[in-house]
């Protein structure tokens, strides 16, 4: 068979969420927009990636994603034989600096095609499964404790029992009492952790510690601005909860130079911020042998293509102690025929060659955005 890249394609798409999401720093996400991104060798065999534009976190539109794809990382992509995927690989995540998001959509999408292939899954191509099974991480993020506490009880009948509060969505005093209450009523049967977006001050994050320091959160993510180095050091130093880096944490530099001053215990790792499925891979093992912990994260409302790679991410890295955070759980439909499940508080790896996932073009039609602007 000729494995030889014939074709790139870039879709963008904005998928709907079934309730918005809340977040610190007043934001509400209602949709999500990914770029998919779709390689076809001369054989026939298709690969796919997807990457959500984040540009509060990765500095990427959706546009700008797109626009790098089709003018620069396709060059790089055509004419090039699968074999060769890794060299290739290494030309896109090196050939231009930043934008991990469009290295990720690519990244993604040549494992997948390598995997399909060779007939081998991404988990395999990553040196194999090391755990049976993989804890999920929901997130509560509504406007209200009463609201909280509902999705929590529901969650938890479904064998969730990693929970993430998005912090900054309710009053101070309020965002306290909700993780005190969720404390109290599930007691040490949960794991309980808090996510700030970067959205607080110095002086309300220590407040928010101060009043859930009796809560044993396994631990407050980003409390503070991504640059504020001096300030975490002194939330870490309270001793309150572990700290856990999340907008901080976009290269394996800042994630030593935050270890090192001693601001964080663990960190938040996505693909759109590592390139894809080989950064995040490599982080997460720096990260292990600093002795931090690790969550690893979809952005919100990444479809299960997307989040099929997090999983076999999940199934191979080292140390997965805070909980792995898939999000495909939160859209309206999804993009694949078969969508990612989650079964007694797990999510299943999925089985077959690439990310073992098959894409719903019919799905992707109805939600590609056709004018971008």
């Amino acid at each position: 068979m000729d494995h030889t890249i014939k074709r790139v394609e870039t879709i963008p798409v904005s998928l709907p969420l079934i309730k918005p999401v809340l977040m610190g720093d007043n934001q509400e996400i209602r949709s999500s927009d990914s770029l998919l991104v779709r390689l076809e060798t001369a054989s026939g065999v298709t690969g796919w990636g997807e990457a959500s534009a984040a540009p509060k976190m990765t500095g990427e539109t959706l546009l700008g994603m797109k626009q790098l794809v089709d003018t620069q990382f396709s060059q790089m992509l055509l004419g090039q034989n699968i074999v060769d995927w890794a060299m290739v690989n290494d030309q896109i995540q090196n050939g231009i600096p930043g934008n991990t998001g469009a290295k990720a959509a690519c990244n993604i999408a040549l494992y997948d095609l390598y995997g399909k292939c060779c007939n081998i899954s991404v988990s395999d191509l990553l040196g194999g499964r090391i755990r049976r099974q993989i804890p999920v991480m929901t997130l509560l993020a509504n406007p209200t404790i009463q609201e909280d506490l509902l999705d929590a009880a529901r969650y938890y009948q479904g064998g969730i029992r990693f929970f993430k509060l998005k912090i900054g969505v309710k009053s101070i005093e309020e965002e306290i009492a909700t993780l005190n209450e969720l404390r109290r009523l599930y007691g040490s049967a949960i794991f309980l952790s808090a996510d700030a977006n970067a959205g607080l001050c110095l002086v309300d994050a220590k407040l928010i510690l101060q009043g859930i320091a009796q809560s044993n959160l396994l631990f407050f993510e980003q409390a503070l601005a991504s640059g504020d180095l001096d300030g975490s050091v002194q939330l870490a130093q309270l001793q309150h909860a572990p700290l856990c880096a999340d907008e901080s944490a976009h290269d394996i530099a800042h994630i030593i130079r935050w270890h090192e001053h001693g601001a964080i215990a663990g960190v938040n790792l996505k693909t759109i911020k590592f390139g894809g499925i080989g950064g995040v891979s490599t982080a997460a093992k720096v990260a292990h042998a600093l002795g931090l912990e690790v969550n690893l994260a979809s952005k919100a409302g990444e479809s299960s293509l997307g989040t099929s790679a997090l999983i076999h991410l999940a199934y191979t890295v080292p140390n997965i102690n805070w909980g792995v955070t898939p999000s495909c759980q939160y859209l309206q439909e999804d993009i694949v025929e078969q969508k990612i499940v989650i079964e007694n508080g797990s999510v299943i790896c999925p089985t077959g060659p690439g990310l073992g996932v098959d894409i719903n073009e019919k799905m992707v039609n109805k939600y590609r955005i056709e004018h971008l602007s």
